[in-house]
């Protein structure tokens, strides 16, 4: 390995359970690994996905920081710690420790995976459970190990897409990481006629590039609900919905006699710490839609797939979502600011992008010195 130091994100204890990225984090220089645990990799990351379950974790919503405390900057360390960010990248097999085998896993071998304090760092120790072979280290697969299996697995676990005949499919914050994704599996390999909203012209013309059967601006619309239910006058089997608030409770009523409603996040209300929710998708009342009988409504969180459905049949879906990234039948949309965020600091001008709501597709980071750039 090159340098004998990298750089990673971590949560400033001081500001642990604020919500503005800024202020809440720091960049620490840390030496790199000298051993490796057994079953594990180090990999040099060459780009990291950006999303805003990022903040969740920052504020210790989920994984190591749910039940422990920032490591204080000052004693940073080149090991995983709790305080590190990020939850899916890229990158490129270094060194391995005893019992990964090197005729499976050779150095230099492209790699995703997904983890929690995994990705916002120049370099980063994995089991080899969490990896996923690519064919080339390149931004696209940032979407793979959470956007994309958030994606699939909501609609096949919870929305049991798979058992449904010519389904019809809602997907709110359509244009985002995992929206995008929810367009294309529930239209391309499921066969359903599926709607998205957004909130600009850029994502539309995205959508509807990818197949998107109904747009829908939320925020140009003058009634949002009016418009789809006449495109879809008898509701919709599924609502995979990420934003929350007013378009979420449009999704709820709009519910087909047996729906399913997939929740995996309310980004519209408010992930920032910065700034108020969206206004123009704030909840009309208190209080969420109500459901009907025989409608469902269930959260989806992609890391409880295999003891939802087993190993067996959520590496199914692994192996359906990577197929059908790397076949082309699901195209990954990066957004075209992305390709500017460079080096660690470029992970904060991603996070600033996503909390504009602006970004069109996948929100990524690149990191020219692990990449070779």
């Amino acid at each position: 390995m090159a340098s004998k130091m990298y750089r990673k994100i971590m949560v400033r204890p001081e500001r642990f359970r604020s919500t503005d990225f800024a202020t809440a984090t720091g960049i620490v220089s840390v030496p790199v690994p000298e051993s490796v645990g057994a079953n594990e990799a180090v990999i040099r990351v060459t780009h990291a996905g950006v999303q805003a379950s990022d903040i969740i974790q920052m504020a210790g919503g989920y994984g190591t920081l749910a039940s422990d405390r920032p490591t204080p900057l000052e004693r940073a360390t080149g090991a995983n710690q709790p305080g590190d960010l990020g939850c899916e990248a890229v990158g490129v097999v270094e060194k391995l420790g005893s019992g990964m085998d090197e005729a499976e896993w050779p150095i230099g071998q492209p790699v995703c995976f997904w983890g929690y304090g995994v990705a916002f760092r120049e370099v980063t120790t994995i089991p080899a459970s969490s990896l996923f072979k690519v064919p080339t280290a390149i931004p696209d697969w940032t979407a793979f190990p959470v956007s994309a299996l958030t994606a699939t697995g909501g609609l096949e676990i919870v929305g049991k897409i798979r058992s449904l005949s010519n389904p019809s499919v809602l997907v709110t914050g359509a244009a985002g990481g995992t929206g995008h994704m929810a367009v294309q599996f529930a239209k391309k390999v499921h066969g359903a006629k599926v709607a998205g909203t957004c909130g600009s012209s850029a994502k539309e013309a995205m959508l509807e590039s990818i197949g998107c059967d109904v747009v829908v601006n939320y925020r140009t619309s003058p009634d949002v609900e009016t418009e789809l239910s006449k495109a879809f006058p008898s509701g919709f089997d599924i609502v995979y919905d990420g934003v929350g608030g007013r378009i979420g409770d449009v999704g709820r009523r709009l519910l087909s006699e047996k729906g399913i409603f997939v929740g995996i996040g309310t980004v519209s209300e408010d992930y920032s710490g910065t700034r108020g929710a969206d206004d123009d998708n704030k909840r009309e009342t208190s209080k969420k839609a109500a459901l009907k009988p025989g409608q469902h409504e269930e959260f989806f969180f992609m890391p409880a797939g295999p003891r939802l459905i087993g190993r067996a049949g959520w590496d199914g879906i692994v192996n359906r979502t990577k197929e059908a990234i790397a076949d082309g039948t699901v195209r990954v949309v990066l957004d075209d600011e992305s390709g500017s965020y460079r080096g660690i600091e470029g992970v904060y001008r991603a996070q600033e992008r996503i909390r504009s709501g602006q970004n069109v597709g996948k929100v990524y980071a690149s990191f020219p010195q692990a990449s070779g750039e």
